[in-house]
């Protein structure tokens, strides 16, 4: 994956988990990284961490719900890089398998703002800049085997990851003339901490996912940072508008 080496990129959600280690894989593959997160504390130890290793690397504090963190994020990382290359739309959270019947309207709004507004805005801010300076790009969302049916997390989640993946074909289709491609991960169990996040889950949602959907195996989050590495890279130059579903075969059976 030489083709990485030099390229500019801003993951969000970097503080941990997933995010965090397509961060690091990434360092290790000599690209110039931006680490966004909401968490402070997260973010300086993964920036820290790198730094260490000599790889050039900065950290922007961004709440990806709120446009002007976009901005800021999109501004400081032309302003320390002068360019950006690839996106990470990593950062998302859960809704506590929350129902229809049970609908929070204010959990909902929370969710669609974290996991479907930002990853809009975000791209439409990129997207301007690679439209202006002529130049190819690659757009990978953090989708979820959530977004692919309808057990596997509650309301808000499950239809936030469906609109994440029409986000991801839309921007390939409409922008692939332009050398802008678009692609979304579907990861299965992945052992990271938004599982902290699952608390006293809603009982009819969790009985629907127990009732329809097998346990599956658990995978890394280094196991989806090498998929999205490789997607990023030329090497995956003709893969462009469709999910590649990182779930160890769960779905698959």
């Amino acid at each position: 994956m030489k083709s990485l080496e030099g390229k500019v990129v801003i993951v969000t959600g970097a503080g941990s988990g997933m995010g965090e280690a397509i961060v690091r894989l990434f360092a290790k593959k000599g690209a110039k990284v931006v680490v966004s997160d909401l968490n402070q504390e997260s973010m300086d130890r993964v920036v820290n961490d790198i730094k260490c290793e000599k790889c050039p690397i900065i950290g922007v504090l961004s709440d990806v719900s709120k446009q002007e963190d976009l901005e800021k994020l999109v501004a400081e990382t032309l302003k320390e890089f002068g360019t950006i290359d690839i996106l990470v739309n990593n950062a998302g959270v859960l809704d506590n398998f929350m129902t229809v019947d049970a609908l929070d309207v204010k959990r909902w709004e929370k969710v669609m703002d974290v996991n479907v507004k930002g990853p809009t805005i975000l791209s439409q801010l990129v997207i301007k800049h690679l439209l202006e300076k002529k130049k190819p790009g690659v757009i990978i969302n953090t989708a979820s085997v959530g977004g692919m049916f309808g057990a596997r997390g509650g309301v808000s989640y499950v239809t936030s990851k469906h609109a994440v993946i029409g986000l991801t074909k839309n921007i390939a289709s409409v922008y692939r003339e332009d050398g802008i491609r678009s692609v979304a991960i579907a990861p299965g169990d992945i052992k990271t901490n938004i599982g902290n996040s699952l608390k006293a889950p809603n009982e009819k949602g969790m009985h629907a996912l127990m009732q329809y959907v097998a346990t599956g195996p658990t995978g890394e989050a280094e196991d989806v940072a090498q998929v999205v590495a490789f997607l990023a890279s030329d090497a995956a130059k003709f893969i462009n508008g469709t999910v590649i579903t990182v779930d160890g075969g769960w779905t698959g059976a």
